[in-house]
């Protein structure tokens, strides 16, 4: 394979591998861009397994961006990566046609996309895997060394999907991502009379614990909740609990009395917008939104002492600083193993 075609193959896996972390790292975000795709083909039934179905798909799509970079298994790759372009090419047209209200998801939050722009993106793709592989001809092999650096990079990426579905995003690039003021974002709730609430976010320093699935959450994760909503009222944040569900609903489940006089309900996109994490915790100061919690990892004592020792805005450069850095560094490790190794 000469070099040309290699650099048009390094290109193509690059764009696959950045479009499909992008989707590792926010699993739920992916699973409600698959709602979307089934409500459009009229899928809804295939929509309880819509998480799973989009990680296993931006897996798939990372693990072949992964392997055209490293340049493994040409034959192969040039045969699925032609299907499975095809296949996303077709889909493309047909929300271009049909021009329907929606996302097409391709790189997560991070750049959103109209269906033109798809569109043209996926026929650019498409170019670059022609000018990859026809002919098929004279692909070349590998050095034996790039089927272990993608083994390397495919356990990576396995174990980056992992860690993701038990955090939140590494970075956050929602609509309610730190650093957002509310009173330019506003965030919706009301209280067991229907009266919204959402001025009782704005004032001081809030920390809402929110839950887009209450069903789900179990006694210990309550019992965290519950601990975690303490702690912060010793330490001067009011707590508010957002839900995700009903007055009449909260009124027949059995919680903790301390939580009761906290509740407020508001619409579930939204919550998952707030926080991926259900039962996770967002630190709020006088309306801008400073840090968020996975409900596996709710603040403990060091970090309610860093909010009352620190300045707010000190607390999120720190925390935007740290993700970028952790993000950025594994995507380099990822480029490298795959380019150098």
């Amino acid at each position: 394979m000469n070099g040309f075609r290699r650099i048009c193959m390094v290109i193509l896996g690059m764009v696959l591998l950045i479009a499909g972390l992008l989707k590792l790292m926010d699993p739920v975000g992916a699973g409600l861009v698959m709602d979307e795709y089934f409500n459009f083909f009229h899928l809804a039934f295939l929509k309880p397994a819509s998480r799973i179905v989009a990680s296993g798909l931006a897996l798939l799509e990372s693990l072949l961006g992964a392997a055209l970079v490293a340049g493994v298994w040409r034959k192969v790759l040039a045969i699925a990566g032609g299907i499975i372009l095809i296949f996303f090419t077709l889909v493309t047209i047909i929300l271009y046609i049909a021009n329907p209200s929606m996302d097409c998801g391709c790189f997560g939050e991070a750049v959103h996309l109209n269906h033109a722009q798809t569109l043209l993106k996926n026929l650019v793709l498409d170019a670059l895997w022609c000018l990859a592989f026809i002919p098929f001809k004279s692909l070349g092999l590998p050095r034996r060394i790039k089927y272990v650096s993608f083994s390397l990079a495919a356990v990576s990426l396995v174990l980056f999907l992992l860690f993701s579905a038990l955090s939140i995003p590494l970075r956050d690039y929602t609509s309610f991502k730190p650093g957002t003021e509310l009173d330019e974002r506003p965030l919706s709730f009301y209280d067991a009379n229907y009266d919204y609430a959402d001025s009782l976010a704005l004032e001081g320093k809030v920390m809402l614990i929110s839950s887009y699935d209450p069903a789900r959450l179990g006694e210990d994760r309550l019992a965290r909740i519950t601990e975690t909503a303490r702690t912060a009222s010793e330490n001067g944040q009011t707590v508010l609990f957002l839900l995700a569900s009903t007055p009449d609903a909260v009124a027949e489940q059995d919680l903790n009395p301390a939580l009761l006089s906290n509740i407020y309900f508001a619409d579930r996109k939204e919550l998952m917008t707030l926080n991926r994490s259900n039962g996770g915790a967002t630190f709020v100061s006088d309306g801008q939104i400073i840090r968020k919690w996975a409900a596996a990892s709710l603040p403990d004592a060091d970090e309610f002492r860093e909010m009352n020792e620190k300045a707010p805005v000190d607390v999120l450069l720190a925390r935007q600083n740290r993700t970028r850095a952790l993000f950025q560094g594994f995507t380099l490790y990822l480029f490298a193993v795959l380019l150098l190794l």
